[in-house]
C-alpha cells in the first residue's frame, strides 16, 4: 500500500485557479506518514509563468521529492544511531541561527550601511594599496569616433575632434548620432586585447606603434573612417591607473566596512543584552 496519496483532481482546480487558496481552505496535497503537504506549500513552490501542463509536471516532481524526502528522514529516525542523531540536531539548530542571524544582519546593513564609497576614501585606499593594482597588459588611454567613410562633415568632425575644447565636445555629442560608434571620455582606458579587438580591420601597424602620448591617428576603408586620439598608455606591470580598478576599489572598500559594522554591531548587542540583563554568565 502506498505510504502517500496524491490528489490529482486538486492539482487541475489549483493550477487552474489565479488566487492561492487561504488559511482556512487549504487542502492536504499529500501525506507520507504523519507529514502533510498543503495546498499553500505546493502553490508557493510553483512558478507562475508555467503552462498549465507544465505546472501540473512541475507539481508532480515537486510532490515526488517532499515525498522522498519524507520517507528519508523517518528511516533516518528509525536507522541513525542516537550519537549522530543528536550530533544532527545539534548542526540543524545552529544552521537554523546562523541562518536568521545573517538575515537579520544583512537587512540591518542594508538599512544603515551606506553604499555609497567617497571619492576620498578610494583615493586613500589606492594610493596606500598601489603594489596592489599592477597592470596585467598594456593599456592606453584614447578617444575614438567611427563613422561612414561618405559622412559630409567629415572634415569639421576631425578638426574638432582633435582640438576638442568644451564646444567641440557639445557639438561631437550633438551629432554622436551619426557615428558608428565612439567614445569621448579622455579618462577611458582600454587593453591591448580591446584596442585589437576594434579596430583590427584598420589598424595594421603593431599596437606598440599606438603608445604615443597626445597621437592623432585617422584609419579608413572603403565603409568607415577611425578617428583615433591618444593620450596617455600604460605598460604591463605598471601600476593601473586609479580609473581602471575604481569600481574593484569600491566593493572592497564597501565591504570592508560593512565587515566593521558587523563587528560593531555584534557587539553591541552583547553589551545591550548585558546592561538590560537579558544576558547572564553565571559562575
Amino acid at each position: 500500500m502506498p505510504r502517500f496519496i496524491i490528489f490529482f483532481s486538486f492539482f487541475t482546480f489549483l493550477i487552474a485557479c489565479d488566487h492561492l487558496p487561504s488559511v482556512e481552505q487549504d487542502p492536504i496535497v499529500a501525506r507520507v506518514g504523519s507529514h502533510y503537504l498543503y495546498a499553500s506549500e505546493l502553490s508557493a513552490r510553483l512558478l507562475p509563468q508555467l503552462t498549465k501542463e507544465d505546472s501540473t509536471l512541475l507539481a508532480q516532481n515537486i510532490i515526488n521529492t517532499w515525498a522522498k524526502d519524507q520517507l528519508l528522514y523517518d528511516q533516518a529516525l528509525l536507522n541513525l544511531d542516537q550519537p549522530t542523531q543528536v550530533k544532527l540536531n545539534d548542526l540543524v539548530e545552529r544552521y537554523r541561527l546562523d541562518l536568521w542571524a545573517r538575515s537579520y544582519k544583512e537587512s540591518v546593513v542594508k538599512s544603515m550601511v551606506n553604499t555609497e564609497v567617497s571619492p576620498e576614501d578610494i583615493e586613500a585606499y589606492y594610493q596606500q594599496n598601489l603594489n596592489s593594482f599592477t597592470l596585467k597588459e598594456d593599456v592606453i588611454q584614447l578617444r575614438y569616433i567611427i563613422l561612414p567613410a561618405d559622412n559630409i562633415d567629415l572634415d569639421i568632425i576631425q578638426e574638432r575632434f582633435q582640438r576638442f575644447n568644451e564646444e567641440d565636445r557639445s557639438f561631437l555629442d550633438s551629432l554622436s548620432y551619426q557615428f558608428s560608434d565612439f567614445e569621448l571620455d579622455d579618462e577611458v582606458w582600454m587593453t591591448k586585447r580591446l584596442f585589437e579587438r576594434k579596430f583590427q580591420n584598420v589598424a595594421k601597424s603593431p599596437f606598440e606603434n599606438y603608445l604615443k602620448k597626445s597621437q592623432f591617428f585617422l584609419f579608413d576603408n572603403a565603409i568607415e573612417v577611425y578617428l583615433l586620439q591618444v593620450n596617455d598608455f600604460k605598460y604591463h606591470n605598471d601600476i593601473a591607473p586609479l580609473t581602471t580598478v575604481k569600481n574593484t576599489i569600491e566593493k572592497i572598500v564597501f565591504n570592508r566596512n560593512k565587515l566593521k559594522f558587523i563587528k560593531e554591531f555584534d557587539q553591541e548587542i552583547l553589551q545591550d543584552a548585558i546592561q538590560t540583563n537579558k544576558f547572564e554568565i553565571y559562575p
